[in-house]
């Protein structure tokens, strides 16, 4: 029972979370910044806008809703096993995959150049990071030697698997669009990118998939590298939101090609890490 009101509180704990990735980013640049609560307003003034005649394209109507179901999805598996079965990791990177792909959906069905581009930006960008993600957690689940994220009970693997746990944390700064590796949704050049075209409850449903994401990352890092403990998983999350606030308030945007030479570098040291453990050295 626990579980399900945690699940259906996650849009609710995802924009307080949001809330406070805006005030830690306006203090850190010596402004006051938005109330915490400033999301809320920010979602309900989308959802009671007037609906606008748009494009009759129906992956354009339809893609924002079910990029937001599959990241809500995620959430049943981290950091509660609401649903849990052997090897339904597998289940739950394929839902990640799921998600980046109806956002960038969301960009080719819009006939909006800056959609468009940021949609390529993010397809060129998710050969290299959704490897690297599957690599990464393979690995762990291959060092805890479990098949399922229900019984997933080891505890800080970080020490024995530092290439594993660089290159998740490392996936999440671009799968969140966290500068350097914003490119997706560069807005001194691309505007919003995939969003661009989007208002009303069509962009409510793409700015809230967007701040669940990244609640589910700030809790499945800690998750895997320090162990399915909510007194560690809790406070960790905080650690990782202000590590990504301070990223995105302090760091320059690479280049689309600069970004993917650097994952393609994370990837083989991920790759390595995977080998050792394949072949009983780790």
């Amino acid at each position: 029972m626990q579980e399900i009101i945690f699940f259906l509180l996650i849009p609710f704990i995802a924009l307080i979370y949001e809330g406070i990735y805006r005030k830690v980013n306006a203090r850190i640049q010596n402004r006051i910044g938005p109330p915490i609560i400033q999301p809320f307003y920010d979602i309900l003034k989308l959802f009671s806008k007037k609906k606008l005649k748009t494009q009759n394209d129906p992956f354009f109507k339809a893609s924002p809703f079910f990029y937001f179901l599959a990241t809500y999805s995620l959430f049943l598996f981290i950091p509660l096993s609401i649903i849990k079965f052997e090897y339904d990791f597998l289940l739950l990177l394929y839902l990640t995959i799921l998600s980046s792909a109806f956002y960038i959906l969301c960009g080719l069905s819009s006939d909006n150049p800056f959609g468009i581009v940021g949609s390529m930006r993010e397809m060129v960008l998710m050969i290299i990071y959704e490897i690297t993600l599957v690599l990464s957690v393979i690995n762990f689940i291959l060092k805890s030697n479990v098949l399922s994220l229900a019984d997933f009970n080891s505890s800080f693997l970080f020490l024995s698997l530092p290439l594993s746990s660089l290159g998740l944390i490392l996936v999440c700064l671009v799968e969140l669009h966290i500068t350097p590796f914003d490119t997706t949704e560069a807005q001194t050049e691309i505007m919003a990118g995939s969003k661009t075209e989007y208002t009303g409850k069509k962009l409510a449903f793409l700015e809230l998939a967007t701040y669940m994401k990244r609640l589910f990352f700030t809790f499945f890092i800690p998750f895997l590298i320090f162990g399915k403990n909510l007194t560690i998983i809790l406070p960790s999350s905080f650690f990782f939101l202000f590590l990504y606030t301070f990223l995105q308030a302090t760091t320059s945007r690479y280049r689309v090609d600069q970004a993917y030479k650097f994952y393609i570098v994370v990837m083989l040291l991920v790759l390595i890490e995977f080998v050792l453990i394949m072949r009983g050295i780790l």
